[in-house]
């Protein structure tokens, strides 16, 4: 257990391997992992030892954990990706190409295709610093589970211990990808792309604390206060690999209507957060109009995934669920303000249909105080499914010194305060055809 960071957070949403039904904490592989971090770190598996080694009072913390895991990791596996608009492009007025100076947008991909027998390649990097959940601040994440001690050799309980804390819970990654586009023909082009990934892990709880209640009795005893030391790790690697294929459906002299199709492979390390555990597919359509001024584009697709170990609501063998998806919806344009500079807006939407959400609960508690009983209200949480919607604003710029290389700034910025939310987030990019 070296590192202790996340697990709150993503104990469920990244591993592609159907046959693992249950992440086992406690031993094995995955005991190393980031994945293991959050119960290992609120002290929920070593408590539930010392209490007798109830093993459904263990699941239990853990599939709360687990749940929460899945809410966040469902939108790091959808994480937006530089596009491959390739600078500038050629259309044809009466039949005569012209050179398009507009570089395009860039984090939304153009209709237009590059051209058979063209090469494109390019490389962003971004840095997330996540700072909430569902609306709750990751610096106090409320986390509450109970554990029941029993009598020695029997079932027969004997008390009942609640445990309520804060976490602080510090989330980063830092992110480079790069991309390849090739053209197969005037009309067909193929991509590539590859995350490479850092991600960086911080925890401590605060401010936790037990109360005892003896079987028989709605008096609980306490408070006792638990030292949990905090816990932090990291874990590098290549994320999920994606290849995407898009056609030219219609085009005319300024406007291009395409289709497209992307899949998502599981190839990155689920277990240290570094991909999703599953096939992601998006099937998409995208329009686009050049012009000199403004080139309006929008797309929209539909993204649905298979099952994940890491998405198991009952921590049981054979009982992984898909990784929520849902339409996903992107609309903007790009205003070519001078030969080599081109300013580019867009919005970015993603829905997430029956996702796994975290919402504040408590835990009531009839607590005794010298000689008199006190009713106690215990900050936790709890996971529900729900539906909901994430959108983004992206703002940026391209910029060409000449020839075939662009260079490229934008900052993503999170519009709703839903899902798993980021400061501002800085791109850098370079890209280039031949």
């Amino acid at each position: 257990m070296k590192r202790h960071t996340l697990q709150l957070l993503l104990l469920t949403a990244m591993s592609a391997s159907a046959a693992m039904a249950q992440i086992n904490c406690n031993s094995g592989a995955a005991a190393q992992k980031l994945v293991c971090e959050f119960p290992f770190s609120t002290g929920a598996l070593s408590n539930a030892s010392s209490l007798g080694g109830s093993s459904s009072v263990e699941q239990n913390a853990t599939v709360t954990a687990t749940a929460i895991n899945t809410a966040i990791a469902t939108q790091l596996s959808q994480l937006p990706l530089a596009s491959a608009s390739a600078g500038t492009v050629e259309v044809y007025k009466a039949g005569v190409p012209e050179t398009f100076t507009n570089l395009g947008p860039i984090l939304v991909d153009r209709a237009q295709v590059i051209g058979r027998g063209k090469v494109f390649l390019g490389a962003t990097a971004s840095q997330y610093v996540f700072t909430d959940i569902d609306g709750i601040s990751l610096g106090t994440l409320p986390f509450a589970y109970s554990q029941t001690a029993y009598y020695p050799g029997t079932n027969n309980p004997l008390s009942t211990t609640y445990t309520s804390e804060s976490t602080n819970l510090s989330f980063r990654m830092d992110q480079i990808v790069g991309v390849a586009t090739v053209g197969v023909s005037n009309r067909v082009d193929l991509s590539v792309i590859v995350p490479f990934e850092r991600v960086s892990l911080g925890a401590s709880a605060n401010n936790s604390q037990s109360y005892v209640q003896n079987t028989g009795s709605n008096v609980a005893y306490g408070p006792i206060t638990n030292s949990i030391p905090h816990a932090a790790g990291t874990a590098t690697g290549v994320g999920d690999i994606t290849f995407n294929g898009k056609g030219e459906l219609w085009s005319g002299e300024r406007a291009t209507f395409s289709g497209g199709l992307t899949v998502r492979t599981p190839t990155g390390d689920d277990l240290n957060f570094l991909g999703s555990g599953s096939w992601g597919f998006d099937l998409y359509t995208v329009y686009s109009y050049l012009a000199h001024r403004i080139s309006p584009h929008a797309r929209i697709g539909y993204r649905w995934n298979t099952t994940t170990e890491l998405y198991n609501p009952t921590d049981k063998f054979g009982a992984n669920q898909s990784l929520p998806g849902g339409v996903e919806f992107d609309f903007g344009a790009d205003s070519s303000l001078a030969k080599s500079f081109t300013v580019a807006v867009d919005v970015l939407g993603d829905q997430y249909l029956n996702a796994p959400i975290y919402e504040r609960t408590t835990i009531p508690l009839t607590v005794t105080t010298g000689s008199s009983n006190t009713p106690l209200t215990l900050p936790s949480s709890q996971v529900v499914n729900s539906s909901y919607s994430i959108s983004n604003l992206s703002t940026g710029f391209k910029w060409t010194p000449g020839k075939s290389i662009v260079f490229s700034a934008n900052v993503l910025t999170q519009l709703i305060n839903a899902g798993l939310r980021s400061r501002p987030t800085p791109l850098l990019g370079l890209s280039c055809k031949f």
